[in-house]
């Protein structure tokens, strides 16, 4: 059976239309709404055994330790959490948000080395990076 010309054009034309069609889709930019995130305590000195960390924001829910311990306190604002790690590493956990669009600012407040010491009061150059 010979296939028509024409036919085998719009088959091809409908298969090229669906291939942009799913390239499209990873070009969008973040998407509104409900999720969870992966708050990580960017360091200076390498690993840590602890943190204390606040963060600020609208729509912060609940936290959950990836590695270790949390312990969290409510604030008006925000959350205070503590993450210790049973073993010294990237201090990490997970964050629910009311939109993931919208992140809290998080501020590193004290932090003790894999030694479980306390390091200085400054906490100069630790960051908190928020990634899916």
């Amino acid at each position: 059976m010979r296939r028509s010309p024409l036919l085998r054009s719009r088959v091809v034309a409908a298969v090229a239309v669906a291939a942009l069609a799913v390239g499209a889709c990873g070009d969008e930019g973040p998407i509104s709404g409900p999720g969870t995130l992966t708050a990580v305590v960017s360091s200076p000195n390498g690993s840590e055994g602890a943190a204390v960390v606040t963060l600020i924001g609208e729509g912060v829910g609940a936290v959950t330790a990836l590695d270790g311990w949390l312990f969290e306190e409510r604030i008006a604002d925000g959350v205070r959490v503590m993450v210790v790690n049973d073993q010294a590493g990237p201090l990490r956990f997970q964050v629910a948000l009311a939109d993931t669009t919208q992140r809290p600012v998080g501020t590193v407040e004290e932090v003790a080395g894999p030694d479980d010491v306390l390091r200085s009061l400054a906490t100069a150059g630790y960051t908190v990076e928020f990634i899916r």
